[in-house]
């Protein structure tokens, strides 16, 4: 009886039987299949006659993609494994058992064992993975692996390589890597360049991309200026042009926070020194899907959690700048801290060299340029399983221009001016990040964000029967309040799902102007101050990355209100992008997206200092909207690695001043502004080489920016400010030993247009004559292009207690005159001309760093 119910028992589960006459290891000629897996099995069994034994349910709804080829049988399985999580055991010859196979999510944290450190972009590979995992900016991964003992191998280009078994039972790996004093990159390199990244934004190393900005500034965004579609303003400017878009609408973000003036010095350095910072993403296809609140691009700035097991001090001297940062434990292995401060000098270099110019001298003239940085960052490891991070930075530029003028005269005349800009930004943020399983991990932001921008003019003149008095000051600014919390969850080993959101109160201050007079007769005493304008900002968001074989399809939709004064705006932001490797050595991408801004920083497009203002959306100015479609692909061979890409932009409510218009003047910031349509389309390449000693990198961008703008240029399309067709980088560096390098960078920009008067002529004002300039058109004049030529030398250096880094070298070899800013003045010929200004000749970069 026993025995007839087991027979019955068998006979009543679904069994599909195949017969072969080959073995595993038996090549199968021309087999592919690309759908059901029991379709799959079913032509494999009719191709090799093995006995495929399984049950019916294991199979459904699993699918195979195997493309037409010749494998062996084996092989045909182990991707059956792979990808449908589906076992194999030969149960006699000729008769194969499918089983399900079961699988887990691996959870890892990397960190530098000399420090506790996290260590970021490090690359993983796995036996159970075709593609590449990357650490993120905390040191942690995670990836989907079978129960069965497979070697996992760690890759970073400054620590050893380590390889560590990852046991059936395991579920977390806690990695510490030893750094190389004798830098051997090219083993990594070559690891590495087995597999084409699918990471969707451009990676910047500050560590591994050493590249001196003017007077040997080690600036961790002078790399990032290099990358293909990205440059900087004219010289008189700052921020960075990101496929044809305004400053304003790159999204710069500390740690999370975000920054509103990265630049310093009239845009010649960033606020972000090297040293502090551990890791820079760079969005400019499709940005992350909560930080899509800008039109152009998003920069992910990471600062160093600081030296968990040990005190380490920092210090360096250069041409412009010296800067001094300390980072340690508070509670070894659990809290640790980390400061810096950083400081320019030109101005206190130049006043002795003043006092002798201005000694017997009538007219004395003092001027000051500097900037300055302090960060700082608390990090708090609670567990394996929750940290907590706080970041703080203050900075900023001041320029002050003074002048007295003391002739030798009977009636005691003193003619002084004082001029001033300045700008500030101070910043303070809180992260608390927790891993509640392998497959959820949950994220909670606070953060507070301030910038200011400060202009005075002061005039007088004083003597025995004359007093002239006169002050003039102007500013702007806006404050940022932020909370926003997020998860992210692996709901299966193929899936991953992010969702969040936030609220975000801004206060602008769109206008603050005070002008007083005094004079023997008369006093005025004026001050005009808009009123504050609040807002506040509410998103949610939502996105899903779906892995297949070669690549992944990411898509979402972030949703926004806007909420000023008695006006809301809705926006829905939907995000498409496609990764798809095309084999081991190309790669295809493809974006499309739509985003929305809420905040502009206005240009001044005329010849003079620039003042730039931040202004929020209102009922009368609608919100910057741009689509985005770009396409990008990847071929390696060898050494080397191609990059080409096409991208075209579409925007409405770009906002413009109309030419003439002064944001000095006392009348509503609204009246000037006008509002319109760009587009923007171009091309970029990248060539990069890499061999041993020698590595080569080109990066070249056709651009162009166009507007139209009802009201200006007669409603006819024209180049906005930041059109520069051409735009190329090019760098070789050569590195005999881990201890020297030797760079050199071209760089070439087209000019950019900018408005210049169209006429000017003589009024009669109060009995006075007053020159009077007429603006007709925006964007009427076209800059020189720029370019330059850098070389420098690199010599890192171990001593007994610390090591040494010796920066030195030229820039702009050639002493090109670059244009900063334009002037009137007169030709060869005595005709009315432009004339260029530049404040960049050839300078030298020299700078010397101790770490301790």
């Amino acid at each position: 009886m026993n025995a007839k119910f087991f027979l019955f028992f068998l006979l009543s589960i679904p069994i599909v039987t195949c017969y072969a006459q080959v073995g595993s290891d038996t090549i199968v000629n021309s087999y592919g299949c690309k759908g059901q897996l029991t379709e799959c099995l079913e032509l494999l069994a009719e191709k090799t006659n093995t006995t495929f034994n399984y049950k019916n349910s294991l199979t459904d709804k699993k699918r195979l993609l195997l493309t037409k080829g010749n494998y062996s049988l084996g092989y045909v399985l182990s991707e059956i494994e792979r990808q449908c999580e589906v076992g194999f055991e030969e149960l006699e010859h000729k008769k194969i058992l499918l089983y399900g196979k079961k699988g887990k999510f691996v959870y890892g944290i990397i960190r530098n064992a000399f420090s506790s450190e996290p260590i970021p972009n490090a690359v993983i590979k796995t036996q159970t993975n075709d593609r590449l995992i990357y650490s993120d900016k905390d040191g942690q991964f995670r990836f989907y692996a079978y129960q069965v003992s497979q070697d996992i191998t760690i890759y970073h280009s400054e620590f050893q390589e380590f390889t560590v078994e990852l046991r059936p039972e395991q579920t977390r790996l806690n990695l510490q890597l030893f750094p190389i004093t004798e830098l051997d990159s090219v083993d990594v390199k070559q690891e590495e360049n087995k597999y084409l990244s699918l990471k969707p934004f451009e990676k910047v190393v500050p560590s591994d991309n050493v590249l001196p900005a003017p007077g040997g500034e080690i600036d961790a965004l002078n790399s990032v200026k290099l990358l293909a579609g990205i440059g900087s303003t004219t010289l008189s400017d700052q921020g960075l042009v990101v496929r044809g878009g305004s400053p304003d609408q790159n999204f710069t973000l500390l740690d999370g926070i975000p920054v509103y003036n990265n630049f310093h010095v009239l845009g010649l350095f960033s606020i972000f020194n090297s040293p502090n910072i551990g890791s820079i993403n760079v969005h400019k296809d499709a940005f992350p899907i909560k930080y899509n609140n800008r039109l152009s691009s998003v920069l992910e700035v990471n600062l160093k959690q600081g030296n968990k097991k040990k005190r380490e001090i920092d210090a360096d001297i250069g041409a412009l700048s010296s800067g001094v940062s300390l980072n340690g434990p508070i509670v070894k292995e659990k809290l640790s801290f980390s400061m810096s401060a950083r400081r320019t000098y030109a101005d206190l270099l130049a006043r002795p060299i003043q006092s002798i110019q201005n000694q017997e001298n009538e007219r004395i003239n003092r001027s000051a340029l500097w900037a300055y940085d302090l960060y700082g960052k608390l990090h708090w490891q609670v567990n394996d399983d929750h940290q907590l991070s706080i970041t703080a930075y203050n900075g900023g530029d001041q320029i002050n221009l003074r002048n007295r003028f003391e002739p030798e005269n009977e009636s005691q005349l003193i003619e002084r001016t004082k001029g001033a800009v300045g700008w500030r930004n101070a910043l303070a943020g809180l992260n608390w990040n927790s891993r509640l399983s392998n497959t959820f991990f949950w994220n909670v932001t606070a953060s507070t964000s301030h910038y200011t921008m400060t202009f005075e003019d002061e005039y007088d003149l004083s003597g025995d029967d004359i007093l002239e008095y006169s002050n003039a000051t102007f500013s702007n600014g806006l404050q940022e309040n932020r909370v926003g919390t997020d998860v992210e969850w692996a709901w299966n080993r193929r899936n991953l799902l992010a969702a969040g959101g936030g609220i975000v109160n801004y206060s602008f201050s769109p206008l603050t102007r005070s002008y007083s007079s005094i004079t023997t007769t008369q006093s005025i005493d004026t001050s005009l101050i808009y009123d504050l304008v609040t807002s506040n900002e509410a998103f949610a968001f939502i996105e899903n990355k779906s892995y297949f074989d070669g690549g992944y399809i990411l898509f979402g939709l972030r949703a926004a209100f806007f909420k000023v004064r008695k006006q809301t705006y809705r926006r829905f932001q939907p995000k498409l992008l496609l990764i798809q490797n095309i084999g081991n050595d190309n790669q295809l991408k493809f974006s499309l997206t739509s985003s929305h801004q809420f905040v502009h920083l206005v240009p001044n497009n005329t010849l003079g200092f620039p003042i730039d203002v931040w202004l929020p959306v209102t009922e009368n100015i609608q919100p910057m909207s741009s689509t985005q479609l770009s396409t990008r692909f990847i071929r390696r061979k060898q050494n080397w690695l191609f990059e080409v890409g096409v991208f075209s932009k579409f925007y409405n409510s770009l906002l413009e001043y109309e030419a003439g218009a002064q944001t000095l003047l006392p009348t509503s910031w609204e009246n000037s502004l006008r509002a319109g349509s760009g587009r923007v389309g171009g091309v970029e390449q990248t060539i990069k080489y890499s061999s041993g000693k020698y590595n080569f990198f080109s990066a070249y961008t056709y651009a162009r920016s166009r507007r139209t703008v009802s009201g200006i240029n007669q409603d006819i399309e024209y180049f906005s400010k930041y059109d520069r067709p051409h735009s190329y980088s090019l760098i070789f560096e050569y590195s005999p030993s881990s201890n020297w390098r030797y760079l050199m960078s071209w760089n070439f920009s087209s000019g950019n247009p900018i408005t210049v008067p169209s006429g000017r002529y003589v009024a009669d004002i109060n009995g006075e004559e007053v020159i009077i300039e007429e603006f007709t058109e925006l964007n009427n004049f076209r800059l020189p292009a720029t370019h330059h030529l850098d070389i420098s030398l690199i010599k890192t250096k171990q001593h007994k207690s610390f090591r040494s880094k010796f920066i030195v070298g030229v820039y702009n070899v050639y002493n090109r005159f670059n244009p900063y800013m334009l002037f009137s003045g007169i030709d060869e010929e005595g005709n009315q001309t432009y004339r260029v200004r530049s404040y960049l000749p050839i300078l030298p970069m020299i700078k010397y760093q101790i770490k301790l």
